[in-house]
């Protein structure tokens, strides 16, 4: 029962790390499999935004969301410009929600979570067992 009670904020930057790490990993596995889906893939995420009146530069768009998720789930495992990788992240998933909002709560609840999840790590930030934490308390 201590454990519940007692020195509430002991781990905190331990718990810190294994969120970044975990939802890291998420978010690049997120990314990678859509590179791996090639060209038909990545043209098939962008063209999801054709509902909010786009009309070409599909691949591109969905190399763009990829990379945000690949690059930016790197960054937060790393703890290295974290703030910039969740920014990234939350922009993909912000659109993600969006595009899912009328097909039902479970097919928006995954990005919507996973977006507040990025959202809370802006906030909180890395913890001190960052690069972010280094370079800032040298």
């Amino acid at each position: 029962m201590n454990i519940l009670l007692k020195n509430l904020f002991r781990y905190q930057d331990q718990g810190l790390l294994f969120y970044c790490i975990v939802f890291g990993l998420s978010m690049m596995a997120h990314g990678y499999f859509k590179f791996a889906g090639g060209e038909q893939m990545l043209t098939g995420v962008g063209s999801m935004l054709g509902v909010f009146g786009i009309t070409g530069g599909y691949y591109m768009l969905g190399v763009m969301a990829a990379s945000a998720e690949l690059i930016g789930g790197l960054l937060v495992i790393l703890g290295l410009a974290t703030r910039l990788g969740t920014l990234m992240i939350v922009g993909t998933l912000f659109v993600a929600t969006v595009l899912e909002l009328g097909h039902g709560f479970f097919k928006w609840d995954y990005p919507s979570q996973m977006m507040f999840g990025a959202i809370m790590l802006f906030i909180a930030g890395p913890g001190r067992f960052s690069f972010d934490y280094k370079w800032a308390h040298k």
